[in-house]
């Protein structure tokens, strides 16, 4: 509520119109579109037919020949390989997918995976994982999600004779790691045209490479688009170009999934529409409750495993695993709101909290809660191990939040992540001076838009232009994500027609419905967390920000829409 209302630009009329022209679309249709940077015909056709020839030889990639070669070596010699991954939905989707290609060309003797524990290794590689690989015979370590500053492991594995080959796309630092090869597409010398991969699109493209050699058939390798499809959901990665393409790929794998472990996380009467928000809301957070609560292997272990019994017994305990999360960050935000208020922060331009009893494992879900709450850059902190403190980070619209922790790098051990969440760890003493120094900078570097909540509105639409033409573009639109987002629009004066009801536990969310005037038709309307207002919306005339929904039901295909903000009038 109480959102400020930000139009797009409205976009040059002479290319809506000729758009509209070109596709035989309405103005409304093209005017969207245009606002999305689809101009013309020919990206029109690339957005709505996304074809597996358009996406980008993996070779142009840099380091992409080096990593073929070693691993080909590797496989050749009878290594032994061992693929490293981070203990997230990005990280385990990555680890999964490489190890299921891997063991179609090499006998799994050779392979083995390895997650680190994130309570006693933390994120990214560690020296035990490295130990692991040394002590056990594996050479070659292919790290994925992780590794791009990882400078001290890498040189610490080359002095064991461990070789790495990492796959990451997060931001590089000044220096890249010594690596055999450096898979980033974020590198600045790397020329791959596509930057916003997932870090298991960055794994996809080198099994793309190898693929180049070992040539198992074209559709056994787009079979493992399923795991990546679920990648670039969870981890929020732009929905645009290559991962658009592989996104509806994988999408369309995974509603015919043959992956035992995913079909056991997807409810059977949901597998043929599942979309890119049940992945969100639905598979990640039990995915990644294996890793935030217990570790990660259960997760990497349900999706590559063949044996029924064992697939079940995994689910059963990710979900009681998510279950307990659950609990852990409801409690813990509440502690983390009440020490907010009582520490004076609300004044100030950031968040920072620290709770000794908190589990790390839920503190970016915490620091997400706190972010809605206070609209303000966040960072929530736990004990970690040796008396360190580790931290999650999350950001507001617009803001640089890995930018800003930059600023403060000299006091961290490690730190990594995006412009919209991070990662970090700390000496425990260094605490309040990280904590000031970080309000500083943030109070330097925010701009005054960014201190209000904001929702960017696409375009106002009447009533009657809800139509059956207007439902089935929307649906042609998807999948969506970040930068193609469900269009927001605008209705205004509407009145209910008939009675307001509310639902859920304590009534906090309600339903209604608002009539068509050219049909009389009524069109749901839901309103998560308006549940307070319900009387406003009796009594009152008001304009909603929405976006449309589908709810599939036996079967039938219905649309609600799904209110995000509301001005009474």
């Amino acid at each position: 509520m109480n959102q400020k209302w930000i139009y797009n630009p409205e976009p040059d009329e002479e290319i809506v119109d000729g758009l509209s022209t070109s596709l035989g679309f309405g103005t409304f249709e093209s005017k969207i579109l245009v606002m999305r940077g689809i101009d013309n015909y020919q990206k029109a056709r690339e957005f709505f037919k996304p074809n597996l020839n358009d996406i980008h030889n993996p070779f142009l990639m840099k380091d992409m020949q080096l990593a073929v070669d070693r691993i080909a070596t590797a496989i050749e010699n009878g290594e032994k390989i061992m693929v490293y991954g981070d203990y997230d939905v990005d990280g385990t989707t990555a680890v999964a997918l490489m190890y299921l290609y891997l063991s179609k060309i090499v006998d799994k003797k050779y392979l083995t995976y390895y997650i680190p524990d994130r309570n006693i290794e933390g994120y990214g590689i560690s020296n035990e994982g490295i130990d692991f690989a040394k002590e056990n015979g594996f050479s070659v370590i292919i790290a994925l999600d992780c590794g791009i500053k990882a400078l001290d492991k890498v040189e610490y594995a080359n002095n064991l004779g461990v070789d790495f080959i990492i796959c990451d796309h997060h931001l590089p630092g000044e220096e890249i790691p010594a690596a055999v090869a450096v898979l980033d597409p974020k590198r600045v010398d790397c020329r791959y045209p596509f930057k916003e991969l997932s870090g298991c699109g960055v794994g996809f493209k080198l099994c793309q490479g190898l693929n180049t050699i070992y040539k198992i058939p074209e559709a056994e390798l787009f079979e493992l688009t399923d795991l990546l499809a679920i990648s670039i959901a969870a981890d929020i990665v732009s929905m645009t170009g290559e991962n658009r393409v592989l996104a509806k790929q994988g999408l369309k794998v995974l509603r015919k999934s043959r992956n035992l472990g995913l079909r056991m996380l997807i409810p059977e009467d949901k597998l043929a529409t599942f979309e890119i928000s049940n992945i969100v809301f639905e598979i990640a957070p039990k995915i990644n409750a294996a890793g935030r609560i217990s570790h990660g292997k259960a997760a990497v272990e349900l999706m590559v495993s063949d044996n029924l019994k064992q697939a079940h017994q995994i689910v059963s305990d990710i979900i009681t695993l998510n279950d307990s999360r659950r609990e852990m960050d409801t409690n813990s935000t509440i502690e983390a709101l009440l020490q907010v208020e009582t520490t004076g922060q609300l004044q100030n331009f950031s968040t920072v909290v620290y709770g000794s009893t908190w589990n790390k494992g839920v503190i970016g879900i915490v620091a997400s809660r706190l972010t809605e709450t206070f609209y303000k850059p966040t960072i929530v902190f736990a004990d970690g191990n040796n008396g360190e403190m580790v931290a999650s980070a999350r950001s507001i619209a617009d803001f640089d939040v890995h930018d800003a922790l930059e600023n403060c790098s000299d006091l961290f051990l490690k730190f990594g992540g995006h412009p919209a969440a991070a990662g970090l760890s700390m000496e425990k003493d260094k605490f309040e001076l990280f904590k000031e120094k970080f309000e500083k900078v943030v109070a330097q570097k925010i701009q005054d838009h960014q201190k209000e909540p904001s929702i960017k509105i696409d375009s106002d639409v009447t009533i009657d232009d809800l139509d059956k033409d207007f439902f089935n573009f929307h649906r042609k639109l998807a999948p969506f994500g970040p930068n193609n987002m469900k269009p927001v629009l605008v209705l205004k004066n509407q009145k209910v027609s008939g009675y307001v009801k509310t639902m859920g536990k304590d009534n906090n969310h309600l339903k209604f419905f608002i009539k068509q005037d050219s049909t009389g038709k009524n069109i749901e309307c839901v309103g998560f967390k308006l549940g307070k207002f319900a009387d406003d919306f009796r009594q009152k005339t008001f304009d909603i920000a929405f976006t449309a929904e589908e709810n599939h039901w036996k079967g039938n295909v219905t649309y609600y829409l799904n209110i995000r903000d509301v001005k009474f009038n």
